[in-house]
């Protein structure tokens, strides 16, 4: 199996493998990533660790803002215009690019400007590597997001495994040979996310024959759809990761040290409802209205399904584990952890019912339930994390996404209605993803190949 052969066919493929090769993929590549974050905990402790998150979170929050809306646009127009894909690429790589460099410029100069907007222990060296981070951020977004919108899934599951592992491998042959400090650390995170960039960009352009010539009035209807879509996407990247960066400002960075060891657990939980929102994106973008319903209504009930199981099993098995994985100081994050979990199934309700409406060209009303979560979140943030840190910080996110949830579900319903029932009410192939997963990884014999395009 190579990184350019071709997705799966037949019935099911798009609807059945694709959420199957992204969940894999989180595995594999988050078990790497898990490795090397403990590497890193147990290295640096709480604090240590807190001002790592704080370059990491604030290098993908500016990728974020920086993109205003390109990549997202690019995922609907390359699943939609296979004869546009390598101008789409171009374009997208492009302005990526350019995005990364102002926006690094931008942030790292104001955090070089005042000292009091950064932790003690950014100085200019984390600033540099800082820089490096936000465009090779941008950069994997632009490769990732062009293999999404063309269903390149099993590529982008072998990219993300071999990058994943890059990281506590890295962190290892650092550690062992010159220490890990929090600036090697962070380098070492911009260094796999370049390494995706590179990868995915690489393969896009094999598959896509090239790089198309550049379009400007492409650019600019990318950047006219995108903006909608940009304004929820920026504002559920925001309230994802904004609170780490309260937590730093104020709180400390032990407490966020602890908090991000409950994200991280967390987030292992939001592995399937993820791969199969990402993976309906491209495939309903391409349906018409009828089936477009009927293929989100059961990618939620799948994803719903599994997230509450998962929760009531991890809330159970791993507050426990947390002190002996990652330190006795580390049971301060049992707490957050916990607080965590109920948001886990607004999270799930937000990111299905939001793509949906990307892929039905909605993208101002996919925005509505993003900006609706950051807000409640940023108030919470505000009023609890001055008392209870870290803590303040989980039972505002759970809030949050509980709020953004609901407002999806809605939204959707508005627009495609749909009896109330159909949400919880299993049907037949809601668990057609769940029994593929199984024999994955145990034989190639379920991989249909094609010839390259």
């Amino acid at each position: 199996m190579t990184l350019e052969s071709q997705e799966p066919t037949g019935d099911h493929a798009p609807s059945v493998r694709g959420p199957v090769f992204l969940f894999w993929a989180q595995i594999v590549g988050n078990s790497g990533l898990f490795v090397g974050l403990l590497l890193v905990t147990r290295a640096l402790g709480p604090s240590g660790r807190g001002t790592v998150a704080f370059l990491t979170v604030t290098a993908l929050v500016t990728a974020w803002i920086a993109r205003l809306g390109v990549t997202e646009a690019t995922v609907v127009f390359a699943a939609q215009r296979p004869e546009q894909r390598p101008t789409l690429l171009t374009n997208s790589v492009a302005f990526s690019a350019t995005a990364g460099v102002a926006g690094a410029a931008l942030i790292c100069g104001i955090l070089f400007a005042v000292p009091a907007a950064r932790p003690h222990g950014v100085g200019g060296t984390e600033l540099a590597i800082l820089a490096a981070s936000i465009v090779a951020a941008c950069l994997a977004d632009a490769g990732y997001r062009f293999l999404l919108g063309c269903s390149r899934f099993r590529a982008h599951a072998l990219i993300t495994a071999i990058t994943s592992w890059a990281y506590p491998l890295l962190a290892v042959v650092v550690w062992a040979a010159f220490g890990l400090t929090v600036a090697l650390a962070a380098l070492i995170w911009a260094a796999t996310q370049a390494l995706r960039a590179a990868l995915t960009i690489t393969v896009a352009i094999r598959r896509e024959g090239g790089l198309g010539r550049p379009s400007l009035r492409l650019l600019r209807e990318s950047i006219s759809f995108g903006l909608r879509a940009w304004v929820g996407t920026l504002a559920d990247s925001l309230g994802f990761r904004i609170d780490q960066i309260l937590l730093a400002l104020l709180a400390s960075e032990a407490a966020l040290g602890f908090y991000v060891v409950a994200v991280n657990l967390s987030e292992i939980l939001l592995y399937f409802p993820g791969a199969v929102s990402t993976a309906l994106l491209p495939l309903a973008a391409r349906s018409e209205a009828g089936p477009r319903l009927g293929q989100t209504l059961r990618a939620f009930r799948s994803a719903a399904f599994v997230t509450i199981a998962t929760l009531l099993v991890g809330a159970v098995l791993v507050p426990p584990l947390i002190p002996l994985v990652f330190g006795a100081p580390f049971s301060a994050s049992v707490t957050p952890f916990l607080l965590l979990l109920p948001g886990l199934v607004g999270f799930t309700a937000m990111v299905v019912f939001s793509n949906a409406l990307i892929a039905s060209s909605l993208p101002s009303l996919s925005s509505i339930a993003a900006v609706v979560c950051f807000l409640v979140g940023l108030a919470l943030d505000l009023v609890l994390i001055p008392f209870f840190g870290a803590s303040g910080a989980a039972a505002a996110a759970s809030g949050a996404y509980l709020a953004g949830g609901v407002c999806a579900l809605l939204i959707y319903r508005t627009r495609s209605p749909f009896r109330l029932r159909e949400l919880a009410v299993p049907q037949a192939g809601d668990f057609e993803v769940l029994r593929a997963l199984a024999p994955l990884p145990l034989t190639r014999a379920s991989f249909v190949r094609r010839g390259a395009q």
